[in-house]
């Protein structure tokens, strides 16, 4: 009886996946917190006339932290929306090339965004930008979104080389 190689697993692989998991949570209870935040300031205002002050921009703020904390996520498990009509009939290797030549595309945009938003970041600390209806500093809104820009670029890189390398 011949021994059956099995495949030993990736253990930078693992560790991509468990980093994007941890930012999936994050967003989770983002989300969460914006739910429970809406739910207590249309109740205030409803029973009491008296909403949560910047409900609104803490909802704006929380989603969309969110967004970008799924963002590594989604990468890491390929779950990118994907149309293959044209590649359905090519060998697996050839398709996993293809992916990995988009996941490249989609890391160098989201290296781009990182650095929109740190220039946007830093910009909004020079002139001392703040929220509308609170006045808390913008900035770190900025910084934390080219944080989690960052991150998911780095994880595609990483997923976008595993494709190219044949799942090595």
């Amino acid at each position: 009886m011949e021994k059956v190689e099995q495949p030993r697993p990736d253990h930078r692989a693992g560790w991509v996946e468990r980093l994007a998991g941890m930012l999936a949570v994050a967003g989770g209870i983002l989300i969460c917190f914006a739910a429970v935040l809406v739910t207590v300031s249309v109740a205030g205002r409803r029973l009491f006339n008296k909403p949560i002050p910047g409900d609104y921009e803490l909802v704006e703020i929380s989603v969309g932290t969110a967004v970008f904390a799924f963002l590594a996520y989604t990468a890491a498990k390929s779950g990118h929306i994907a149309v293959d009509t044209f590649t359905l009939k090519l060998r697996s290797r050839l398709n996993a090339v293809v992916d990995g030549l988009w996941n490249l595309l989609l890391a160098g945009f989201l290296g781009f965004f990182s650095w929109g938003l740190l220039a946007g970041g830093l910009s909004a600390r020079a002139y001392g930008e703040t929220l509308i209806q609170i006045a808390w500093p913008i900035w770190p809104v900025y910084v934390t979104c080219s944080l989690l820009a960052a991150l998911a670029c780095l994880i595609t890189l990483a997923v976008a080389f595993r494709k190219l390398g044949g799942g090595r």
